[in-house]
C-alpha cells in the first residue's frame, strides 16, 4: 500500500497537560518534552498520536475524534477520569454499540467503546 495513517493530531492550546494526559491514557511515549516544543508525536507499538500547539482557538471541537476500543470500559473510563477526563454521556441505545464519551483535559471529546479483542476489525 502506498499510503497509510500516520497519526492523528489534536490542536491543543497547554501542550504539556496534553502530553502527559495522551502518554498516560494510551501508554505513549513523547517525542519531546522540551518547553519550546509546538508539535510532538506520542509514539507506540501500534498507533502514533501527535499534538501540535494551536494558535487560535480551537472551535469545531465535533469535526473529529477518538474511538478507543477495550474489553474493560469501566476500568478503563475509571482510569482515564482520575488521569483528568471528564465524562460527558454513556451511549447503550443499541447493545452492540456500547460507549462512552469523555472529554479530555482541553475538552476534546473521545469515546471509549466497549468492544471485544475478538471483534475488532475480524482480530482476535
Amino acid at each position: 500500500m502506498g499510503i497509510r495513517l500516520g497519526s492523528t493530531v489534536i490542536n491543543c492550546a497547554d501542550l504539556d497537560t496534553m502530553t502527559r494526559f495522551w502518554s498516560a491514557a494510551l501508554d505513549l511515549v513523547p517525542s519531546s518534552t522540551d518547553p519550546g516544543d509546538d508539535f510532538r508525536v506520542l509514539y507506540g507499538e501500534r498507533v502514533n498520536l501527535s499534538l501540535q500547539r494551536a494558535l487560535t482557538p480551537v472551535t469545531a471541537r465535533d469535526q473529529m475524534h477518538l474511538d478507543l476500543y477495550t474489553d474493560d470500559q469501566e476500568g478503563e473510563v475509571a482510569r482515564l477520569t482520575a488521569l483528568g477526563a471528564r465524562p460527558v454521556e454513556h451511549v447503550t441505545d443499541d447493545p452492540e454499540d456500547d460507549y462512552v464519551i469523555l472529554a479530555d483535559p482541553e475538552s476534546n471529546l473521545f469515546c471509549v467503546c466497549a468492544k471485544p479483542t475478538e471483534v475488532v476489525a475480524g482480530r482476535g
